[in-house]
């Protein structure tokens, strides 16, 4: 994710320029920021935390943190000495406070280390914005976590399109689509999301004054202004197209931590059989089984005694489920009717010296809170997927779909496992269409027991190979 990158002073000048003007002009920046703490406080952080925020602008961040967090040991850095001056004199943060001009694409390193690093809306200057939050993640503590927003792939889109209709190239950065940010990160695991907000402008010169007023006007390397007469005829185009601005903001977390060796068994529908592949895997790898959220045990036996039973496991290789609900619903709806609060952030994956394997609750966007779903939990736990998908007509789409959203994410998936009737053309699609392998197909059974189970897992693969296979 190379881009060329403008020169650190070239910044910091435009920057210094709209210190004064630029929380009047902001409001984007502000709503962002406020959505990112409200994120960064549902992580486990320690009290008086550690955190480094990169890119601290006139402070919208780091007031939003104080009001979640409390007292804390800050470090506030920004490319701008004329931004860091106005946050000092108007940020009153609770605990301890240093202020730091830095270019926090190349972080000092003698810093110390951090419980969060932190950014809000600053890492798109980045050149190389992986290279770059790499260098941030150094920074971490053991258990930390490092939380950034930033701009994503559609942003501006009718800015680019007022240019197209034109036959021009608007003077604006690309950026990536969420789901190819940070995917990598040496030592952390990630989580990604994205959102669109959509700004509504009196007219194109309103937009660009606003730019110029944050100092964002400038053209991206590589492009030079448009002439008077060019500026025109694609700001009557963007008037007549409304005159709004999309942007496309994503917001990643990456924890440095130790990531349990397992898997997360997922599927495209409920009812697929996740229960029954989970038993199997767990009986082919001698490993633990773990289901974090149960429902319906008030109509069902609840799967975790099932897959105990069936893998043949002792109950010391079964973990307790973090939350046990009556309803055969959605985790969320479920918790609702009992008044039961759940919150992905609370959920951790247990301690364990054998291969974890982890099943979900329905398909992957399946609500858990008010927030949150299925696939944020998994992304969390930071474990591969095998997904269990139906072998019946139907299931290209369900499946390359699940697939997607999967990879969307930054998530590997360690392979299918097919359901229901074999079906040769549909397993040839899945993994020519899917980019994946199919490990097994269950064919359909009239009976389901410990036997039946153990005659399955000789089938599979060897764990360290489907881990191996994870892409």
């Amino acid at each position: 994710m190379t881009r060329e990158r403008e020169s650190q002073g070239a910044i910091a000048r435009r920057f210094d320029a709209a210190a004064g003007r630029y929380a009047s002009h902001a409001a984007l920046q502000r709503e962002v920021a406020e959505e990112l703490a409200t994120r960064i406080a549902r992580l486990s952080l320690p009290p008086r935390p550690r955190i480094l925020e990169i890119g601290c602008g006139t402070g919208f961040l780091s007031a939003a943190l104080a009001r979640r967090l409390g007292p804390a040991q800050w470090t506030l850095t920004d490319i701008s000495p004329q931004m860091l001056e106005t946050a000092r004199r108007e940020l009153v943060l609770p605990g301890e406070s240093r202020f730091r001009v830095m270019d926090g694409e190349f972080p000092d390193m003698g810093l110390g280390r951090f419980d969060l690093v932190c950014s809000s809306m600053a890492v798109q200057w980045f050149g190389d914005l992986d290279a770059g939050l790499a260098r941030m993640g150094r920074l971490l503590d053991e258990g930390g976590w490092m939380a950034v927003a930033t701009l994503a792939a559609d942003t501006f889109v009718e800015w680019r399109a007022a240019h197209a209709q034109h036959g021009l190239d608007a003077a604006v950065r690309t950026y990536p689509q969420p789901g190819r940010i940070g995917v990598s990160l040496p030592g952390l695991r990630r989580s990604m999301a994205s959102e669109l907000r959509v700004q509504r402008h009196r007219d194109g010169i309103e937009f660009l004054r606003g730019l110029k007023a944050i100092g964002a006007d400038a053209p991206a390397p590589g492009h030079r202004p448009l002439p008077p007469a060019a500026l025109k005829r694609i700001l009557g185009t963007f008037d007549r197209q409304g005159a709004s601005v999309t942007y496309h903001v994503a917001y990643g977390t990456w924890n440095k931590g130790a990531t349990p060796r397992g898997v997360f068994v997922t599927g495209t529908d409920t009812g697929i059989g996740k229960t029954l592949v989970s038993a199997v895997l767990a009986r082919a790898w001698n490993a633990d089984y773990w289901k974090p959220l149960q429902t319906g045990v008030a109509t069902e036996p609840d799967d975790t005694g099932t897959v105990a039973t069936l893998a043949g496991l002792p109950p010391a290789r079964i973990h307790a489920p973090h939350a046990v609900l009556q309803a055969p619903l959605s985790p969320w709806a479920a918790a609702r009717e009992e008044g039961v609060r759940l919150d992905v952030a609370d959920i951790a994956a247990p301690s364990t010296e054998a291969p974890l394997v982890a099943e979900g609750a329905g398909g992957l966007l399946v609500p858990i809170d008010d927030r949150s779903t299925m696939i944020d939990l998994i992304a969390r736990l930071g474990l591969p997927v095998i997904l269990v998908a139906r072998s019946t007509l139907g299931t290209l789409n369900h499946t390359l779909l699940s697939l997607e959203a999967l990879r969307a994410r930054g998530i590997p998936v360690a392979g299918v496992v097919m359901s229901g009737e074999p079906s040769a053309g549909n397993r040839l699609g899945i993994e020519q269409f899917g980019r994946v392998r199919v490990l097994a197909e269950i064919p359909r059974l009239t009976a389901v027991d410990a036997f039946t189970v153990a005659e399955l897992a000789r089938a599979i693969p060897p764990f360290e190979e489907v881990l191996a296979g994870a892409a």
